[in-house]
């Protein structure tokens, strides 16, 4: 017979699954992202192009590794190479996450401090709107959890081998290093340990030295190359806020300054009075000195390394209220954030809309008989990104607008155009006016390459 506590697990597996798969496919919001990770992806599999680099960063020069899209080839081999597919790995990530999360937790503080701890993780809207991603950052949760097992036990081999992973996910995971010489270790250690990093890292040791170091350079002048001295006061300011944001998300508080700081300075103290205080102290300063020297423009998903420590802090307080106490709490938690996901939705500008409006446009194109069109959008910058694979699919020969070819337009949001031919959730098409094109001149038109395929792809390199 199951025991209540075994039950009690189960069902918290249960609400994370459901949290990062209900509505999978409807609430996937594809975009440029998946369209690169799709184009690098078509890169490997049909241009049989071995890549060691992925997409190009925020950071000029620097890549993100490849070992993420060539995770996500095999569940594009079962969707026959439509991009839901990659679907599949962010739940399988998502999955790993939750089990192991409880499984360290349970090692390293007991499985009461376990339990509540991934009821945080698996019940927080934030954190499971993150795990639903097909983005090389997905990964994060389940490598800090790794990684927080393994500086807590002293594992250097595991932290060798986790840092030799970071190009492959976040490079601000590696701002983390400095963690793993809290313990001593012997030499025979550090040498076996610096050999299992070289070669997890080889396929970036790899391409520096194909590429005279192209990305060590960049890293190194990305630092003095902003022409402007930055405020380090203001931007101290931004890191502490944007921090402070991430946690009051977790729990799933939408809160404004001066409110916004009193959660995370309660989980501050709960750290700081903990035996392991240094590694918590270490773990957290390295992030916030790190982002306030550098010129990088701050996003919050930069700091998602530090969401596991945010999650232990929680348990830690909630493991020493009462029962009651504790019992209400996590009540008022699950059903906050349970409201927040079941209610929220999208801008009908995902996977399905875009998927369906280029089937549209490929549908009519063909019963116009048309050999190519062109595409125009009607929407804000960056908006127009996130089609190029789904004509590519539909092997349509897609051109500029100023080609001559029939001008589609794809409109978001609806206001932005006088009349509408068709709408698709947020997203609206107008079709091209027939009068304007003859045979010969949309043949002509289509005589040259298809842009769709020779056009530059923002963050995309071959």
């Amino acid at each position: 017979m199951i025991s209540k506590s075994r039950i009690f697990i189960i069902l918290i597996f249960v609400l994370g699954m459901f949290m990062r798969t209900y509505q999978l496919v409807a609430r996937y919001g594809y975009g440029h992202d998946g369209d690169l990770a799709s184009w690098i992806i078509k890169d490997v599999v049909v241009d049989k192009h071995l890549r060691l680099v992925g997409q190009l960063t925020s950071s000029p020069g620097i890549y993100i590794g490849p070992l993420f899209y060539y995770s996500l080839i095999p569940f594009y081999f079962v969707t026959n190479m439509d991009p839901v597919g990659g679907l599949g790995l962010s739940v399988v990530i998502g999955a790993a996450s939750l089990f192991s999360l409880y499984y360290v937790i349970t090692k390293l503080h007991g499985q009461k401090m376990a339990v509540i701890t991934t009821l945080f993780y698996a019940g927080s809207y934030m954190l499971a709107s993150t795990d639903r991603g097909v983005v090389p950052t997905t990964p994060v949760m389940l490598w800090s959890i790794w990684f927080y097992y393994a500086i807590m036990t002293g594992r250097l081999y595991l932290s060798a081998f986790l840092f030799g992973l970071v190009w492959h996910i976040h490079l601000a995971l590696g701002l983390l290093a400095p963690l793993v010489f809290f313990r001593k270790h012997a030499l025979k250690t550090w040498i076996v340990a610096g050999l299992i990093f070289i070669v997890t890292t080889s396929p970036l040791i790899l391409f520096e030295t194909k590429h005279d170091f192209i990305q060590s350079r960049s890293l190194i002048s990305s630092f003095t190359s902003s022409s402007i001295r930055p405020d380090y006061l203001d931007k101290l300011h931004k890191v502490i806020h944007y921090t402070s944001k991430n946690i009051n998300n977790i729990v799933g508080f939408d809160t404004h300054e001066p409110y916004i700081y009193f959660l995370p300075i309660l989980l501050l103290i709960t750290l700081l009075t903990h035996q392991r205080r240094l590694i918590f102290a270490g773990w957290i300063l390295l992030y916030i000195f790190f982002f306030t020297l550098h010129p990088i423009l701050l996003s919050e998903y930069y700091l998602n390394g530090l969401n596991i420590i945010w999650l232990v802090a929680m348990a830690l307080i909630v493991t020493r209220l009462s029962r009651l106490r504790t019992t209400t709490l996590l009540i008022a938690f699950l059903g906050l954030n349970l409201f927040l996901f079941l209610s929220s939705k999208g801008d009908g500008n995902g996977y399905v809309e875009r998927k369906n409006v280029v089937a549209y446009i490929v549908a009519d194109a063909k019963r116009q008989d048309f050999p190519c069109i062109a595409i125009s959008y009607m929407t804000s910058p960056g908006r127009e990104l996130g089609y190029r694979y789904f004509f590519w699919l539909k092997n349509l020969h897609v051109n500029n607008p100023d080609s001559g070819s029939p001008v589609y337009t794809i409109v978001f949001p609806h206001t932005r155009a006088g009349r509408l031919d068709a709408t698709f959730g947020g997203l609206g098409v107008v079709l091209p006016d027939q009068n304007r094109y003859f045979p010969d001149q949309v043949k002509q038109s289509c005589s040259g390459a298809n842009s769709n395929l020779t056009d530059p792809m923002f963050g995309f390199t071959k």
